[in-house]
This record gives C-alpha cells, sequence and structure tokens, in this order.
C-alpha cells in the first residue's frame, strides 16, 4: 500500500477510528448541552428550535413518550430525541398566533359602523343597522303669561293653560289705533286685547270728539260692543259723520263689566 507496511496500515487505522470515537463523543456532549439551553434560549429569543410560531408559548405533551425517543409533534413534525428536554417536546401549539378582526370562519364583524351613534362599534366591519341616537327633545307647552299664576318659563309654546287669581281685573288694551278722515267723514281702526284669560268678554269702545279751540263737545260720540278675548287679532272699526274740518281732542273709553278705562288720549289733532 504504497510502500506502507501493513503495522503502518493498522497503526493509522486504529488512530482514525480514535479520533472518528472522540467526535462522535463530542457530538453527543454538546447536543446534550445545547438540549438543556434550548428552553431558556428560545425564552430569551437567541435561538428557536421548534416547528413554528412565535414568542411565548405553552408546551405540548404526550404522556407515552419516554426519554431518549424522537418526538412527534401534533402537525407530523419529528424532533429528534437529543433534542428533547427532559419531557417537554418543544412544538407550539399556536397560542400565540395573531387574534383576527374577523369572527371564525371568515365571518366578517356586523355591528354599528356610525361613529356619531350611541352604540358605535369601532371593531364592526359591516354595519347590521343598529345603531341608535339620542332623541332630539321634544317641544313642551305650557303658560307664557310671567303674570298669571302658573307661568312656566320652560314652556316652548303657548297652550293657552295659563290661570290668574281669582277678582284680577280683566283690563283691555288698545294696539295700532289710528283714524281716516274723508269729507266730513273719519274712520277709527283699532284692535282691542283682553290681559285678563282666554275667556270671551263683551267689550265696548266709545269714541268722544272735543273741539279744541273751546272744549265743547262737538256732539259726534259713538262706540262698537263686541265680543273679543285674551290676546285674539280682532281688528274693527267704527264710521262717524259731520265732523267739519279744524282742530279736535280725541278720546276712546273702554266699557267692560260696567268698568270705564281710557284707551285713547289724542290731543290737537287736525282734520
Amino acid at each position: 500500500m504504497n510502500g506502507l507496511s501493513e503495522s503502518e496500515v493498522e497503526s493509522i487505522i486504529e488512530t482514525v477510528n480514535e479520533r472518528a470515537q472522540e467526535i462522535r463523543s463530542l457530538m453527543i456532549t454538546l447536543a446534550s448541552i445545547v438540549a438543556l439551553l434550548m428552553p431558556g434560549l428560545e425564552a430569551v429569543g437567541i435561538l428557536d428550535f421548534t416547528p413554528y410560531g412565535q414568542g411565548d408559548d405553552e408546551w405540548v405533551t404526550d404522556d407515552d413518550w419516554e426519554m431518549g425517543d424522537d418526538f412527534t409533534c401534533g402537525d407530523g413534525s419529528v424532533i429528534q430525541a437529543s433534542l428533547v428536554n427532559d419531557g417537554y417536546k418543544n412544538c407550539r401549539d399556536g397560542s400565540d398566533e395573531p387574534e383576527s378582526d374577523d369572527e371564525p370562519d371568515g365571518e366578517v364583524i356586523k355591528g354599528c359602523t356610525d361613529d356619531e351613534a350611541l352604540n358605535y362599534n369601532e371593531q364592526a366591519i359591516e354595519d347590521d343597522g343598529s345603531c341608535e341616537y339620542e332623541e332630539e327633545p321634544e317641544e313642551t307647552g305650557g303658560c307664557t303669561d310671567p303674570d298669571a299664576t302658573n307661568y312656566d318659563p320652560y314652556a316652548d309654546y303657548d297652550d293657552g293653560s295659563c290661570e290668574f287669581r281669582e277678582g284680577q281685573p280683566c283690563d283691555p288694551e288698545m294696539y295700532d289705533a289710528y283714524f281716516e278722515y274723508n269729507n266730513t267723514t273719519i274712520t277709527f281702526h283699532w284692535d282691542a286685547d283682553l290681559i285678563c284669560d282666554n275667556e270671551p268678554h263683551n267689550l265696548t269702545v266709545i269714541w268722544t270728539i272735543y273741539e279744541n279751540e273751546t272744549g265743547n263737545w262737538t256732539g259726534l260720540q259713538d262706540g262698537l260692543t263686541y265680543e273679543t278675548y285674551y290676546q285674539d287679532w280682532d281688528y274693527v272699526n267704527l264710521t262717524m259723520q259731520g265732523l267739519v274740518s279744524g282742530k279736535y281732542d280725541i278720546f276712546a273709553t273702554f266699557e267692560i263689566h260696567g268698568d270705564y278705562t281710557r284707551a285713547v288720549d289724542w290731543y290737537a289733532i287736525e282734520v
């Protein structure tokens, strides 16, 4: 053999076998050390020998497994016995898989997708028509007259329910009074409202004309009686004739329930 003697060849083979045995022993020792260190290395994220998954996991065990045997994971992958640590099989069980926004079997989450609704669901992908909203407050009626005993400052509109103390005078008020004069004929226009209650009352308005310079009554006086109540718009008019041109004092007087009050005082009116 290339000039080597048989004893030299045997010596070389023996040396190679010894080195191979040492390498095998070293590999077994290193494998055992790796197996012991593997859980800790995986825990700190340095190494990952397990079949799948990332992060912290629960270990899957098998009561039939014995130390020194290879271990078959639930997904069919096999971990060599030298890498299995003290009965814990380094198979990931999938518990650290990221959660999906979808429901199982790929169904999308349904709910209220309107962010202005009371029950808005930010996880919902499809609106299911369940949105709920605050109801707008309804307008409330009540008595809006501050002189009434049941005045309601929070009422949105007057519902005619105002109540007043018994014996309160039912005073009329004159509004929008004016006159028109044409060739000895004078016509008065006005609106008179009551400030006491919503019941109808007979109201008489008497118009009287005096000469301004002499203070004498011209003989022109007339009245109109009609039914009115509360603040009802009841524009009426009264016409008198025989008034020659000149300067006059004109008065209007209310009569209601036998009581008289002045309604209009116009002085030095020239017609």
